[in-house]
C-alpha cells in the first residue's frame, strides 16, 4: 500500500517536472538562488551580531554594533522578486514561442518593483510574495503572448500598441498594490491559535498538517507558525506560573511553543533541516552544493533556499514528507511531554537560538535533546527516499 500511495506521487511530480509552466516556474527560481544567498546570509549574520537583540550578543551580554542595514536587506527581498519575475517571464515566453521579450521582461521587472514598494509603510518578506508574483507574472505573459499574436505583423516592439499592454500590466499592479500585503488571512490564523484547542493532541496534529500545506502553496503564516510562539496565551501563562515557583505544575504542558516549534520546526517548517543533511550525501553535485549552501541557515531555522532551490514551492514530491515530518514530530514531542519523560519548553530563550536547541534551553531539561535526536532521526528516514528520488530525477534531466 505504501509503495503504491509513493508510486502516485512520484508519477504526479514527473507529471508536474514536464509541464512547461512549472519547468519555467522552477528554472527561474534558480535563477534568483545566488541573490537569495547573499540575502539569506547576510540577514542570518545580522540575526547573530548586528540586531539589537541579535543571538550573540544576547548570550554574553555585550553591547554589539547596530547598523542600519534594513533598507539594504530590503532592496536584496525586492530584487530577488524583481529577478525571479523577469526570469519567469523570459522562460514562459520562451515556452510560448515569442523570441522578441524585452518589453514583457521589462514590463514584469519594474511593475513588481512598484508592486512592492509604491504606498507601502515598509516591506516584510514572506512566501506569500512568491505566490502573487508568479501567478502575476504568467497572467501577464501570457496576456502579451496573445496581444503579441493579435498584431504580430508589426515588428516594432515598442510600437504604441505594445506600450499600451505594458502601460494596462503596470496599472493592473498599481490596482492590486494595496492588497500584496494583506494580512487578513495571517490575522485570522493567529486568532484561532490562541484557542487552548490548540493545547490538544488533536489542535497540535491539525496544525502539524496543515502548516506545511499554507507553507508549499505559497500563503503567508503569522509568525506563531514560523518563528514566535511566545505571546500565545497559553504560553504566557506558562511562564507566569513557572516565574512563580519554578516546580510548579504547568496549566498548558503541550502547546506551540513546548511541542509544535521545539519538535516540528527543526530548520523550518516541515522540519526540513533534515533536507539539507540528506542533500550532503547525494551523488548530484548540485544538490550537494544546495545542501552546502542552505545547512547553516537551516541550523538556524532558515529554509529559504530549499524552498527555492529544491524547490519546496509547489512541489508534489515535497509535500508528503513535509506534513509527515511534521507530524511525527509533534506526535513525538507531545507523547513525550504527556507521560512525563522530559519537562516542557517554558522559558523564553533568545532570538534566532537554533530550534534544535529549543527543547532544552526552554525546560533546562537535558533529556530534552535526546527526543529531538530522536525526531531528527525519524525525520531524516521520512525525507529519504523522497531525496533520493528528486537527485535521481536530477540526473535524468542531465
Amino acid at each position: 500500500m505504501i509503495k503504491k500511495y509513493f508510486s502516485s506521487i512520484v508519477k504526479l511530480d514527473n507529471y508536474v517536472l514536464k509541464n512547461k509552466i512549472f519547468q519555467s516556474i522552477f528554472s527561474a527560481m534558480q535563477d534568483a538562488l545566488p541573490i537569495l544567498a547573499i540575502d539569506v546570509y547576510l540577514r542570518l549574520f545580522s540575526n547573530l551580531f548586528l540586531t539589537p537583540n541579535a543571538l550573540f550578543p544576547v548570550i554574553f551580554n555585550v553591547n554589539g554594533p547596530i547598523f542600519k542595514y534594513q533598507m539594504l536587506i530590503a532592496a536584496l527581498d525586492i530584487g530577488i522578486l524583481m529577478i525571479f519575475a523577469a526570469s519567469l517571464t523570459k522562460k514562459y515566453l520562451k515556452y510560448r514561442g515569442i523570441s522578441e521579450n524585452t518589453l514583457p521582461i521589462l514590463t514584469n521587472f519594474l511593475a513588481t518593483y512598484f508592486l512592492f514598494t509604491i504606498n507601502t509603510q515598509s516591506f516584510v518578506r514572506n512566501v506569500s510574495q512568491y505566490l502573487v508574483v508568479t501567478v502575476l507574472t504568467i497572467i501577464s505573459s501570457e496576456s502579451y503572448y496573445q496581444y503579441h499574436r493579435l498584431f504580430k505583423k508589426n515588428n516594432n516592439l515598442f510600437a504604441v500598441k505594445f506600450l499600451i499592454w505594458s502601460g494596462f500590466i503596470f496599472s493592473l499592479y498599481f490596482f492590486l498594490q494595496p492588497y500584496v500585503q494583506e494580512t487578513s488571512l495571517q490575522l485570522l490564523i493567529s486568532n484561532m491559535l490562541s484557542s487552548n484547542f490548540f493545547t490538544t493532541f488533536l489542535g497540535l496534529l491539525i496544525v502539524g498538517f496543515f502548516s506545511p500545506i499554507l507553507y508549499w502553496l505559497g500563503l503567508a503564516l503569522p509568525s506563531e507558525l514560523s518563528s514566535n510562539q511566545t505571546t500565545i496565551n497559553a504560553v504566557v501563562k506558562n511562564l507566569d506560573v513557572i516565574l512563580k515557583n519554578f516546580h510548579a505544575t504547568l496549566p498548558y504542558p503541550e502547546n506551540l511553543y513546548s511541542v509544535y516549534s521545539s519538535f516540528s520546526l527543526l530548520g523550518g517548517i516541515g522540519n526540513t533541516l533534515a533536507i539539507s543533511f540528506l542533500l550532503l550525501f547525494m551523488s548530484s553535485k548540485q544538490k550537494q552544493h544546495l545542501g552546502m549552501l542552505s545547512i547553516i541557515p537551516s541550523l538556524f531555522n532558515n529554509n529559504q533556499l530549499l524552498y527555492f532551490g529544491l524547490p519546496l514551492f509547489l512541489r508534489p514530491l515535497m509535500l508528503v514528507p513535509m506534513i509527515l515530518s511534521s507530524i511525527v514530530g509533534i506526535a513525538v514531542g507531545y507523547i513525550a511531554i504527556a507521560i512525563h519523560l522530559i519537562k516542557p519548553a517554558a522559558l523564553i530563550i533568545p532570538n534566532n537560538v537554533p530550534n534544535l536547541l529549543a527543547a532544552f534551553l526552554g525546560s533546562d531539561y537535558f533529556p530534552s535533546l535526546i527526543v529531538v535526536s530522536v525526531v531528527f532521526i525519524l525525520t531524516l528516514l521520512i525525507y529519504k527516499p523522497f531525496i533520493e528520488v528528486d537527485t535521481h530525477e536530477v540526473e535524468n534531466e542531465k
